[in-house]
């Protein structure tokens, strides 16, 4: 019993010994990482929460001129340019998220299979995402002229007459959805096609034995595995999507007037424009709200896809 004893005791203290070297390997990585974290991350949130309730435009002075509590949220709520930001930012990610999701659905399936020539027509329709959105909204903003753009002359070569694109509120809208569509559905493609891969060819056969057509088989089995990289995929588009600076830049500038005006152009203008970082840091927290609101969103289907 003694010698036992005596066992369990030096092997508890080896555990011990290991388990407090380990600890210091652990504090040796994570802390460094930690303080980067901070660093980067925690001190300019604070700072611009700081500057959000302060009075500071870097015209009239080089420092923050006092605390002025929620004035600067209340401005820039009252600010028809920011509601209409707004507007635009979710017009903008939900219609071309949605097209996204549909489109990037269907030729992740089109263009299934192990053969060279659907692995060379994957890869031509990826490469879309690959280009730099400034450079990929500069030529958009070629193609979209409304007196020598490629798809006025095609619409004219139908017998259709082109739209001004650019110049008009309501087009210049749809024009930024388009561009969003174009560079971003080969995301959605990339992942619906590694999540399909990923599905078992067991539980499709067992489908086809039970009678279940090819689009059975999708909305019945495929479908359901693959929400939950969908609802995924839908947040990253979104959250991306609502963050999107330099296609609506080198795109329309966000105009006519402030027609394509989004949140983070909005706040762009503010605070590299007009210099008024007090105003600036407060809109940057209502776009925090709102992006928040979306991924509870997206997190809230996600538990109602897994209860059903």
């Amino acid at each position: 019993m003694e010698r036992t004893a005596s066992i369990a005791s030096q092997r508890h203290s080896r555990r011990r010994l290991r388990l407090s070297h380990d600890w210091a390997w652990l504090l040796a990585f994570v802390i460094p990482a930690f303080l980067v974290v901070v660093v980067v991350q925690f001190y300019p949130l604070a700072y611009s929460l700081f500057l959000s309730v302060q009075d500071w435009t870097l015209t009239k002075s080089q420092q923050p001129e006092g605390f002025v509590g929620l004035t600067n949220f209340t401005k820039v709520l009252g600010d028809s340019v920011f509601r209409r930001a707004v507007r635009n930012s979710l017009y903008i990610s939900g219609g071309a998220v949605g097209v996204e999701l549909f489109l990037g659905i269907s030729l992740a399936y089109l263009t299934l299979g192990s053969r060279w020539s659907m692995r060379v027509v994957r890869t031509i329709l990826i490469l879309p995402m690959v280009i730099a959105p400034v450079a990929a909204g500069t030529m958009w903003r070629m193609l979209l002229n409304s007196r020598a753009g490629l798809f006025n002359y095609l619409l004219n070569f139908v017998g259709i007459q082109g739209p001004k694109w650019l110049a008009s509120p309501d087009w210049a809208l749809v024009a930024v959805i388009l561009l969003d569509i174009w560079q971003w559905t080969p995301f959605v493609l990339v992942v619906v096609a590694a999540g399909a891969a990923g599905i078992p060819d067991e539980l499709l056969e067992s489908a086809a034995i039970d009678g279940a057509s090819r689009w059975q088989a999708f909305q019945k089995v495929e479908l359901p595995l693959l929400t939950p990289v969908l609802l995924l995929t839908a947040m990253f588009r979104l959250l991306e999507s609502l963050l999107s600076l330099d296609s609506v830049y080198s795109l329309t500038f966000g105009g006519p007037g402030y027609a394509t005006y989004t949140l983070t152009f909005f706040i762009y203008t503010l605070g590299l424009q007009n210099f008024n970082f007090g105003r600036a840091a407060a809109a940057s927290w209502l776009f925090m709200a709102v992006a928040a609101g979306v991924i509870a969103l997206v997190f809230w289907l996600h538990r109602r896809s897994d209860i059903s």
